[in-house]
């Protein structure tokens, strides 16, 4: 739009110049009419004085051929008759008549002529103000067209920089639009493999489990078919026990405990069979337990399985 509006202004700049430039051209025109004129026109006038001047001159050469002819005659003819004499006087009247009105004629065409001197002194100081006045419309035309240069320049190198804002604004959004898509692509895929990643694990500690269990149930079948003999003896065991849980557990470390369902000996499955209803009395006995007995956990057998209620492995998203 501001490109479009200097256009604008500088196309009625240069009508204006051209207008200017038109009323210039007629104000010259003008004025060599005027002068043409007034060169014709005194011209005529002077042609006019010149022409009387030239009649006076020959009236005055033929008054003084006519004197000196007056002169001669009488000098040599003096007894020359009045009528001659009378005529001759009329006829000078007549040349001074004429030499007056010539003088008169001639005194009028001079005012006449410094009155136009005057309009014409006039009309040249008015010329000299017009001229003035052109060459200040020149000069300020001269300015007025440097300016719209200027501008025009400054706004050439505003659109291009405006292009070339506007190229690089396309440039960035597509960037960003591609990083963006990109980023949502790489979103996309790592949850995908997250998600497969925590199915896999599932799948794996559902494998486990039902190994758990399938090893669970062959080593409650195997104690099923295993016959157990429970000695009385055995049962004051805890009581000597607890005074003692130092050596009790030295001496339950020193004992191999039940950890496969592969097991064939009984006495092993007795032993473990033993150790639980031993634990089972002795949380009954106490209400609480030491830290030894706290941090080892026998192993016994499982007698009912279950789905797990808590997880055995939890692994945020971020983590895999």
């Amino acid at each position: 739009m501001a490109a479009l509006g200097a256009e604008r202004g500088e196309a009625s700049k240069v009508e204006e110049k051209i207008n200017t430039q038109k009323t210039a051209d007629s104000w010259k025109r003008h004025i060599i009419r005027q002068l043409k004129h007034r060169d014709k026109y005194q011209k005529a006038m002077f042609q006019d004085v010149i022409l009387a001047y030239i009649n006076l001159l020959e009236r005055s050469n033929q008054r003084a051929l006519i004197t000196k002819g007056i002169l001669g005659s009488g000098s040599r003819y003096p007894a020359s008759s009045n009528e001659s004499l009378t005529s001759l006087i009329s006829k000078n009247d007549d040349l001074k008549k004429t030499t007056g009105e010539l003088a008169y004629q001639v005194l009028e065409l001079q005012q006449e002529i410094k009155i136009k001197d005057s309009v014409l002194e006039e009309q040249h100081a008015r010329m000299c103000e017009v001229k003035k006045d052109l060459l200040g419309v020149q000069a300020e035309d001269g300015s007025l067209a440097v300016r719209v240069a200027e501008v025009t320049e400054g706004n050439r190198l505003l659109k291009r920089e405006y292009d070339s804002l506007l190229e690089q604004h396309h440039d960035m959004d597509q960037t960003f639009r591609e990083e963006k898509l990109r980023g949502q692509e790489m979103l996309e895929e790592l949850v995908r493999r997250k998600q497969h990643a925590a199915i896999r694990m599932n799948s794996r500690n559902e494998r486990r489990v039902r190994a758990r269990e399938a090893s669970l149930q062959k080593e409650l079948e195997t104690a099923g078919k295993v016959k157990v003999t429970i000695d009385v003896g055995s049962v004051s065991a805890p009581a000597s026990r607890e005074a003692s849980p130092k050596s009790d557990l030295a001496e339950r470390r020193t004992t191999r405990l039940f950890r496969s369902a592969s097991v064939t000996s009984p006495p092993r499955i007795l032993d473990s069979i033993k150790e639980l209803f031993d634990r089972k009395k002795r949380r009954g006995n106490s209400l609480c337990l030491s830290l030894e007995e706290e941090l080892y956990v026998p192993v016994g057998i499982c007698l009912a399985a279950r789905v797990p209620v808590r997880a055995l492995h939890v692994l945020e998203l971020g983590n895999l």
